[in-house]
C-alpha cells in the first residue's frame, strides 16, 4: 500500500477499532459502518484490508480493553458535564462515547478550525471549556501562567507511564506545567497526482505554492479555475513561510521578517481560490476542487492525494492537552487527559488521524506500514529541517495578526 492510501484507509481502521474498544453495538463492525462515507471511498480490497486489520487489531487487545473499561467506571465525578474544545476532525466519536457510557458525564464537543479562533477565547479568561487543545508554542509561559491550571500529575498516571521521554520537556514549556501531548505532525504539501504532471510534482515550498513563474501559472488558475490553497491565518501560516520561503527560523519573528513574508503571501494570493482549513481542503482535494493545498499531513489514495514535507523545511507541531483557569469540572478533565493517554484510546485516536502518537506503547502497538511512513515519521535527514514553535509573545503575535489581516485586504 503506498503513503497516498493512508488517510482513508486508516480513517475508516481507526473508527473501527475505536468502535470495538468502545464496545458499541456491532462491534468494530459498527465502526466501519459508521465511517461508510470514507469506507465507500475505498476499493473492494481495501475495504476487506480494513475490516481485516480492524478485527486483528481489536482481537489482540482484550485485555487491554476490559481493564480500560473498569479504570473508567472507577472515576467518581460528581459533575457530569464535561465541556471539550478541539480542532475540527480531530477524533473519533466512539472514544467520546465510551467515557460518556463508563463514567456518566456527557460531553459538550465543539470545534474550531484555526488557532486563532481559540487563543481569543483563552486570552481573555474567559474560556467556557474544562479541556481544550492549543498548539504548543502559540503563547508564551507567562500567558500560561495567567489562563492555563498547572497539572497536577498525580491525576494523570498514563502521562509518566507511557508518554516518550523526549516529549516531556519542551522549549515552550519546560516540564511540561501546563500541557500534555495530544497528537503531533507536519505542515506540509497535498497534491492531486492525476492533476498535476508528474514531472510538475512538488518537493517543496519554491516549485509549487511559492513559485510564481511557473508552477502557479500553470496550475492555478488551470482553465480559468483556480486550484490552490493555504492554510487561514496569521499564527499558522506566516511563520511557515519565513522557513520555506525566505529561509529563516520558524521563530525569528522581526518585523522585517513578517513584513517580508507578508509581501510574498500578498504575491501569492491571485493565485489561490481560498486560505482552506481542515475542513475545507480535504473534501476539496478528494473532489478535485483543488489540486495543491498547505495541509496538516493529507493523503488519500483513492482520490491520488499525495502528501509531502517540503524540502526547505516546516513545522513541526505537538498539539497538547491543557486545562483552562476558567476550568468547571477539574475532576472530568483530569479524567478524560489520562483516557487520552491510555495505549487503547491512543491507538485508535492515531490510527483514525494518521499523526504521530505521543504515546510509546501506542507506537509499538500500530500497524508496521504505519510505523514505516515516511510522511509520518519523518526520516532524519527531514527531521532535521523541521522546527516547533516557541511561545510566541503578545507582540508577536500582534505582529503576525495584523500582517495576516492586511494579506486578506490587499
Amino acid at each position: 500500500m503506498t503513503n497516498g492510501n493512508r488517510r482513508s484507509f486508516f480513517k475508516v481502521v481507526g473508527a473501527a477499532v475505536a468502535a470495538g474498544i468502545a464496545g458499541v453495538a456491532g462491534g468494530y463492525m459498527a465502526g466501519l459502518n459508521s465511517a461508510r462515507a470514507e469506507l465507500e471511498k475505498l476499493a473492494e480490497q481495501q475495504q476487506k484490508e480494513a475490516e481485516k486489520l480492524a478485527g486483528e487489531t481489536i482481537s489482540k487487545l482484550e485485555a487491554e480493553i476490559q481493564e480500560l473499561k473498569e479504570k473508567l467506571a472507577q472515576y467518581e465525578i460528581p459533575d457530569k458535564e464535561l465541556r471539550i474544545f478541539n480542532w475540527s476532525e480531530y477524533i473519533p466519536e466512539q472514544l467520546l462515547t465510551l467515557f460518556e457510557e463508563r463514567t456518566g458525564v456527557k460531553i459538550i464537543y465543539d470545534t474550531f478550525e484555526t488557532s486563532d479562533e481559540v487563543l481569543a477565547k483563552l486570552l481573555t479568561g474567559n474560556m467556557p471549556y474544562d479541556v481544550t487543545v492549543i498548539t504548543g508554542g502559540t503563547i508564551t509561559l507567562e500567558d500560561y501562567d495567567r489562563y492555563v491550571t498547572k497539572l497536577d500529575y498525580s491525576k494523570i498516571p498514563n502521562y509518566e507511564a507511557f508518554v516518550f521521554d523526549e516529549l516531556k520537556n519542551p522549549a515552550y514549556d519546560p516540564g511540561r506545567t501546563f500541557t500534555v501531548p495530544y497528537q503531533s505532525g507536519t505542515s506540509g504539501i497535498s497534491f492531486r497526482m492525476d492533476k498535476i504532471a508528474e514531472e510538475d510534482w512538488p518537493t517543496g515550498w519554491l516549485d509549487s505554492l511559492f513559485d510564481f513563474d511557473y508552477f502557479l501559472p500553470k496550475y492555478s488558475p488551470k482553465d480559468g479555475v483556480k486550484t490552490a490553497t493555504m492554510i487561514p491565518g496569521g499564527v499558522e501560516t506566516i511563520p511557515n513561510v519565513i522557513k520555506g520561503v525566505l529561509g529563516k527560523s520558524i521563530n525569528d519573528l522581526s518585523p522585517e521578517n513578517i513584513e517580508a513574508a507578508k509581501e510574498v503571501m500578498i504575491q501569492q494570493k491571485p493565485f489561490l481560490a481560498a486560505y482552506a482549513a481542515a475542513s475545507e481542503y480535504q473534501p476539496g482535494l478528494d473532489e478535485g476542487r483543488f489540486w495543491i493545498s498547505e495541509t496538516w499531513v493529507y493523503q488519500s489514495s483513492e482520490n491520488n492525494v499525495e502528501y509531502i514535507v517540503p524540502k526547505e523545511g516546516c513545522e513541526i507541531w505537538t498539539d497538547c492537552m491543557i486545562i483552562p483557569k476558567s476550568a468547571k469540572n477539574i475532576e472530568a478533565a483530569y479524567a478524560w487527559i489520562n483516557y487520552m493517554f491510555e495505549p487503547t484510546s491512543q491507538l485508535a485516536l492515531t490510527i483514525y488521524n494518521g499523526l504521530m502518537t505521543p504515546n510509546k506503547i501506542t507506537f509499538e502497538l500500530l500497524p508496521e506500514e504505519m510505523q514505516n511512513d515516511e510522511s509520518i515519521y519523518p526520516p532524519p535527514e527531514i527531521m532535521a529541517k523541521l522546527e516547533a514553535w516557541r511561545g510566541r509573545t503578545p507582540e508577536e503575535r500582534e505582529m503576525l495578526t495584523r500582517a495576516w489581516q492586511e494579506i486578506l485586504v490587499a
